[in-house]
């Protein structure tokens, strides 16, 4: 009798394994009820800038009821976007401001969201996550090339390091004179010509200073102002 039990509990066990295979397998198979997110990669909330938000997008291949929550890396909810939201097929959009339930900025960190959809009775996490970063870069003045301009000449160049990548901006008496192409962390450098914004500076002192602003949105503090003289042109 006990070789009899063992033996119909071996195939039992078997069958069952079969059949959750089977089912596991069936799931491979169909298709996610969501897909193609498209999310802001990083940004800084409350930065005052274009990436102060973060917008976060799925599609929707059937419609739905869902409900959405961003959750952090430890899957905990910390704000909920929507319930019991009535949305037909097409794509879903949201925008995040950063903030959990209670109105506080999030830690900085990676954050998903958790869609649970009534009519297909999934609950599905992204792997796309949106980043939180609200540090901004570490930028200093390496070296001046020279501390008198004449326009139209070769220029000065300002050697910096900055502590991530980012995009540098050129900082003439507190004005922006010109923004760069995004570039890596470490030591780059930038040419001013005697412009701002493509126009001339009037001959006479000016203070030149060195900001880069991160893909998130945050700018470092200026690096320490250097005094240029700018001198009157050959030609005027």
């Amino acid at each position: 009798m006990r070789r009899r039990a063992l033996i119909v509990l071996t195939v039992a066990l078997l069958l069952g394994s079969a059949a959750a295979f089977t089912w596991t397998e069936k799931l491979k198979l169909e298709r996610a009820p969501i897909g193609e997110p498209r999310f802001d990669h990083r940004f800084s909330p409350g930065c005052g800038c274009p990436r102060g938000m973060a917008r976060l997008s799925f599609l929707l291949h059937k419609a739905d009821r869902l409900d959405v929550v961003v959750v952090d890396e430890a899957d905990q909810v910390v704000r909920t976007l929507a319930k019991d939201l009535e949305r037909p097929s097409g794509r879903v959009e949201f925008q995040w401001d950063g903030k959990d339930a209670a109105g506080a900025t999030v830690p900085d960190g990676d954050y998903r969201l958790r869609v649970a959809l009534e009519g297909a009775e999934r609950t599905i996490v992204t792997r796309a996550r949106v980043r939180v970063d609200t540090k901004p870069p570490d930028v200093r003045l390496l070296s001046v090339s020279a501390l008198t301009l004449v326009p139209g000449g070769e220029g000065i160049r300002f050697r910096y390091a900055a502590s991530e990548s980012g995009r540098p901006i050129l900082l003439v008496d507190g004005r922006i004179a010109s923004r760069k192409r995004a570039r890596r962390s470490g030591p780059a450098t930038l040419t001013w010509t005697g412009t701002i914004r493509s126009n001339t500076v009037a001959p006479g002192r000016h203070q030149v200073a060195v900001v880069v602003a991160d893909r998130a949105g945050n700018r470092s503090r200026p690096t320490e102002a250097v005094t240029i003289l700018v001198r009157p042109s050959a030609t005027g």
